[in-house]
């Protein structure tokens, strides 16, 4: 009997339509020979429906419009699976073998729905509560690794109302690293709420559009650099490194919608770096794998400093886009792994992994 794979997908997260994107790629991608699949469709308001029309509706947004029959994912774990509920108030059982949550940003990437499934019982792709919930909070995660000696980016934080910072904020770039600086919410997807600041005039608006994602805030030196990023694969015992791919832009600076909407930035892949300094970001990736308590995969982003050569950590993603313009499978595909390949093994992963999170 073929196992059955639930794929989560949507989500009450400002990264919902990115969600449904990566979703549609991974549910076409997915043998049908090999799993029985059961999609979940989550709403912007919350709700979650058992959908089994068309999967290019998934990728649209359109599937809301006719979502399906209600359904919960079930913490009791003598369910093993879903509660679907049908017009008239009955419900049923649908058995579940493994959880593929594909969920950007709050509420799917930050521990939340990772707690779900293990009260469930039931096995689960990706990083476990403790990694996910570590690798959103971008200042907890920055204090891991700094502890474990990998660089990070130069900044500091604001952990009271950001808006009403913006002088002690001004001052302290100023003292420091002077400007352009990024200023980023601390818990939000890869690029949501990130502003790239030239001055304190720009310097309110940026805390504000953070603030809106958090109350806790990261200011950072944002000068001269290179952006490259690893995707890493692999468990507490075992990962490893894919080829490293860098973001060339034909913007100031890779947002949200650079890197899911517009499609206006260059991917090169492999990343034109000399084999040392690339087998360093490589062992560093694993490093800061290894130090988050990460495990199934994860997307980790350096900066390279165009003067010096240093290289320091920027962050690292526990959900990376699986659209068909991201890196995190571009890397795997370049590196020899095709994505049903790829796939197969995140779902391995999470049947043989599970448990020892």
């Amino acid at each position: 009997m073929k196992p059955a794979v639930c794929v989560v997908f949507g989500g009450k997260s400002s990264e919902h339509e990115i969600s449904c994107m990566s979703a549609y790629n991974i549910i076409s991608h997915l043998n049908r020979e090999k799993y029985s699949l059961l999609l979940v469709g989550i709403t912007k308001e919350g709700e979650s429906f058992l959908y089994s029309g068309d999967i290019s509706h998934i990728k649209d947004g359109s599937w809301a419009d006719a979502p399906g029959k209600s359904c919960v994912i079930s913490p009791n774990p003598k369910h093993g699976g879903l509660i679907i509920v049908n017009k008239n108030g009955d419900f049923f059982t649908e058995h579940v073998d493994v959880y593929f949550p594909v969920l950007h940003g709050k509420n799917g990437e930050d521990g939340t729905i990772q707690g779900v499934f293990e009260l469930s019982q039931v096995p689960y792709v990706g990083n476990g509560v403790t990694g996910s919930a570590l690798c959103m909070d971008k200042i907890l995660a920055k204090k891991v690794l700094i502890q474990e000696g990998i660089p990070v980016t130069e900044g500091f934080d604001l952990v009271h109302n950001a808006a009403d910072s913006v002088d002690a904020a001004d001052e302290q770039i100023c003292k420091t690293f002077g400007y352009p600086v990024v200023v980023k919410p601390a818990n939000a997807g890869s690029s949501v709420g990130i502003t790239l600041v030239q001055d304190k005039n720009e310097l309110k608006t940026a805390l504000k559009v953070a603030a809106n994602e958090d109350r806790r805030v990261l200011v950072e030196k944002m000068m001269g650099i290179r952006e490259v990023e690893c995707a890493v694969l692999g468990s507490h015992e075992k990962a490893e490194a894919s080829c490293l791919g860098e973001i060339v832009k034909t913007t100031a600076m890779y947002d949200y919608d650079t890197k899911y909407i517009d499609d206006t930035a260059g991917l090169e892949i492999p990343a034109k770096l000399d084999g040392d300094l690339t087998e360093t970001i490589r062992g560093l990736a694993v490093r800061a794998f290894y130090a988050l308590d990460c495990t199934g995969l994860a997307r980790v982003d350096f900066f390279v400093e165009k003067n010096t050569g240093r290289v320091c950590l920027n962050e690292i993603n526990t959900l990376p886009g699986f659209t068909d313009i991201s890196m995190y499978p571009m890397l795997w595909e370049r590196s020899g792994l095709e994505n049903s390949v790829l796939l197969d093994r995140l779902i391995d992963f999470a049947m043989n992994e599970f448990g020892g999170r």
